[in-house]
Order: C-alpha cells, then structure tokens, then sequence
C-alpha cells in the first residue's frame, strides 16, 4: 500500500471517535476491515510530541515522513492521510512514532484487500467498512461537505462536486460508464440512506432506469444469461468504470471462465484437424473483420442471452452454421 507515500488533503479540527491504538486512532479503514478498493489511509496521532513516522507495510519499509514541523501542523494539525496501495488479501502495517532518534510508539494493524475483480476470498476474521459513519463524519466536516444536495451530488464541475474530490480515483480508468464521468453521482445514490450514500435500487432495477432498451431487448429473448435473469449487472459490469471496454469487471475471458473455469480444463468446442481445441484468443476475430477485435467468449456467444441455447451470436440453432460465419468451406 505504502511503497509510495503521497500525504495531502486538508486540516481537521475535531475529536477522533474512531478505534484508538495508544498514540495512534485509526480512522479509516478500521483494523480488520475488508476494502475492495486502495482509496485513503487514515490515522491520527492523539496529541503526541512526534517528530516523523515510518509505515512498514508487508515486510517494506517507507522513507521517515515529518510530520512534526510547523508547516506541516499547519496544514494537517496531528492528521495523517495518505493515497492506498494495497496488497491482494492480508496487508500488515506497522506505524512507528519518532520523537527525533528515540521510537515512542509502534502500532499494529491488519487489512484485507478483495477487489471486485479479484474473486479474493476474505478470511472470516475481517470484517466489512464504511467511511461515511456519524463519528467519521465529524471529522471531515470542517472541510468537506458531509451533507450534500441532490444538486451537489449532480454538479458537472469536478471543482463543485463533493463527491469527486475524494472518490476521483474511481475515474482513473480508459473505460468511465456515463453517469460517473459527468459527476452525476446523484443519478444512482441517494444523498440518504443506510448506509449512507447507499443506491436505493440495486442491480437492474436501477440499472435499467437509464439502459431501458436492454430491458427491452431481454423481454425478446427465449434465453437469458443466468446473471442478466437475476438482476446482477455488477457481476460483470463496475457501475463506476473500469480498463475494460463496457466497463467489465475483467478481461472478457478471464470475466467468463470466472464461472465456467471447467472450459480451461477440456477443449472447447470441437476437435479440429490438429486435435486441438478451437482457440478461444490469440488471433483476431473473422467475424470481426477490420475491427482488431481478438477471438474471445463472446466471438460466439451472446453475453446477455439469445434466440437459442448457449446464446449463439447468429441466433441459428444449427451449431455448424454458427461454424461457417468464420470458416466457409
């Protein structure tokens, strides 16, 4: 997480109600908290005379911090917040306070870190966070909105959205769904909610609020994907953006063998000339010609469901003319 440290955001003036470790509060996350993202890591040391402070985090070492200069206590008073980048599962930090040479305080704490993408399986001694809690809360708002307005929350300045200034790291990707890049949080989050910020509706019933003609198109089909029937667009799809085109979670094919991993296990399809399997990627797509688009899972299958089974991307049921859309002999 640290091996690269990059401290900034701004002054806080009031009491810590957050876990306390002796010098040190931890504020977010929690110790033994699960996040599925590398967001802030937020501390703050409890009115001690400290001078610098190292982070080791897994076994590596940071460089010394000063953070007890009149510059610093100036702009960050007895506040530590620094950018995450965590290790996949178990992340141990150690905190060491320095007075000058002489250490006066070590704390210890354990994260777990599941992205979505991941399929990281969390060990059932960590536990699920969220920042915006009342007691969090209160130490942000000398300087950030905590209470935004529906205007607020829709504003397509990123200078003027208070949800921008701290969550921009969720648009530092190459493919950012439509809603999230205009800052237009407030179309999918409520400014209330339990827990707080929470979308009101989840998965397709708010997704096809906007995207009404998939809904659409799905009613038409006599087959849908397991997912799509069940309303589970994030199972796929990150509502935010991600590097994948249609903001996919992963890599269309790792995405797919996700769930059905036997396929990586036998060959696919038919046994060609050579006795192998049909390639699956590798080479770019025929059907696809022109596109650069690379031979993948939905090369041949629908995503989101079909006219036939195993949703064949002609709509034949005859699986040798779903063959000839690429191979014409």
């Amino acid at each position: 997480m640290l091996k690269r440290l990059m401290v900034y955001i701004s002054v806080i003036v009031v009491f810590s109600m957050s876990e306390a470790w002796g010098a040190i509060n931890f504020i977010y996350p929690s110790p033994n908290a699960v996040v599925t993202s590398s967001g802030h890591f937020i501390f703050r040391l409890n009115q001690v005379e400290t001078s610098t402070l190292r982070i080791t985090h897994n076994g590596l070492v940071s460089d010394p911090v000063d953070v007890g200069s009149p510059e610093y206590r100036k702009l960050f008073q007895d506040y530590f917040i620094a950018q995450s980048l965590w290790d996949l599962g178990v992340n141990k930090l150690v905190i060491d306070l320095y007075n000058g040479a002489q250490k006066i305080e070590s704390a210890e704490m354990y994260i777990f870190y599941a992205p979505a993408d991941s399929n990281q399986k969390v060990l059932p001694e960590y536990s699920p966070i969220t920042m915006h809690r009342p007691e969090n809360e209160l130490l942000c708002q000398s300087c950030h909105i905590m209470n935004p307005t529906p205007a607020q929350m829709n504003s397509t300045f990123e200078n003027k959205n208070p949800c921008f200034i701290c969550h921009k790291k969720m648009l530092a990707v190459k493919y950012i769904h439509g809603p999230a890049g205009s800052y237009s949080c407030g179309y999918c989050h409520a400014s209330k909610g339990n827990p707080k910020h929470a979308v009101p509706k989840r998965g397709s019933a708010l997704c096809f609020e906007c995207h009404s003609d998939m809904s659409i198109q799905l009613k038409k089909k006599k087959y849908i994907h397991g997912p799509v029937e069940a309303g589970m667009c994030d199972v796929c799809h990150d509502p935010h953006g991600s590097q994948y085109e249609a903001q996919l979670l992963q890599p269309i094919n790792e995405l797919c063998l996700s769930c059905h991993g036997h396929i990586r296990k036998q060959k696919h399809v038919v046994r060609v000339t050579t006795g192998e399997g049909h390639p699956l990627s590798g080479i770019n797509d025929p059907s696809k010609k022109g596109s650069g688009r690379q031979m993948s899972c939905i090369s041949c299958h629908l995503p989101h469901g079909g006219d036939v089974r195993y949703y064949f991307t002609n709509n034949a049921d005859d699986r040798m003319a779903l063959c000839q859309m690429c191979h014409n002999k």
